[in-house]
């Protein structure tokens, strides 16, 4: 039976606002959270670039890029930290939230690093994209109630064993299903993106098919991870999250640009503009 739409919380832009983190005169790159990239490789290159630069416009005092072997385009960019984790081992790296998993690798790398962050207690933590597909391989569950998965239908049908058009028919109960099984967070993303918790089920006002580019995940994670970060529950960073990632392909649109030119560093660029929005309205 399927859940009524009705018992779907919808996030708006004046619950967005009050969301967002206050910023203060005081602050400091401590007190704007560290934030721990494992993302990226040498056959993806880009996504741990994407997911670091929007975890930065999302307010993190650092960004802490760290693959196995640094990708050369990670060079390129001197806003973030880069760490070889072929000889640094991330606990070794201080950091208040992780994110694993864009372009990261399906491998038994991966799937040590997922083990490893599960035993060492780490709450704070993001796994998208490989780590998803290592995750449902490996068998891997349930997790901490504080860790946020972000499936596409793809990777959730491999997580919960079900075929992706049955998802697709009833993606409400497809992603209570794959919170009940996981124990944490869940996005479900795609049309409608839905963010289920132990307690309710929600969903955002914002995003159109502007986000139907590759990349636009990877940048999803990172606004997430910078969130968690600054200490905003998991829920709530994945909410805002994904309404903040939705709004910039509404302003994408609204500027009389095409949605099928939209590309994931336009994302990027367009977040503190969405930001300056919200900010205002919850100033007042």
């Amino acid at each position: 039976m399927k859940t009524t739409p009705s018992s779907v919380r919808i996030l708006r832009k004046q619950g967005a606002a009050n969301l967002l983190p206050a910023v203060s005169s005081a602050d400091n790159k401590s007190s704007r959270g560290k934030s721990l990239i494992m993302a990226g490789s040498a056959s993806y290159p880009g996504a741990g670039v994407l997911a670091s630069k929007a975890a930065l416009r999302m307010g993190s005092g650092y960004v802490i890029l760290a693959q196995p072997d640094l990708s050369v385009s990670a060079w390129d960019h001197p806003d973030f930290i880069l760490k070889d984790l072929s000889v640094t081992s991330w606990k070794s790296i201080e950091h208040k939230a992780v994110l694993l998993g864009p372009g990261f690798g399906v491998n038994n790398f991966t799937a040590k690093l997922i083990r490893e962050l599960k035993s060492a207690g780490e709450t704070h933590v993001i796994l998208d994209a490989d780590a998803l597909t290592v995750v449902a391989q490996e068998k891997i569950h349930p997790l901490p109630a504080s860790w946020i998965l972000t499936p596409h239908t793809g990777e959730l049908s491999r997580l919960i064993g079900k075929p992706a058009d049955e998802i697709n028919r009833d993606r409400i109960s497809a992603a209570k299903l794959a919170q009940k099984k996981f124990g944490c967070v869940v996005l479900l993303k795609g049309h409608k993106t839905l963010i289920a918790t132990k307690k309710d089920l929600a969903t955002i006002a914002t995003g159109n098919s502007a986000l139907a580019k590759a990349g636009t995940g990877d940048v999803l994670a990172g606004i997430m991870t910078a969130l968690r970060a600054q200490n905003m529950n998991p829920a709530d960073a994945a909410l805002l999250a994904a309404y903040i990632h939705g709004a910039t392909a509404n302003l994408w649109v609204a500027r009389r640009k095409d949605p099928l030119s939209m590309m994931a560093s336009d994302v990027i660029e367009l977040v503190p503009e969405v930001l300056f929005q919200l900010r205002k309205l919850k100033n007042g």
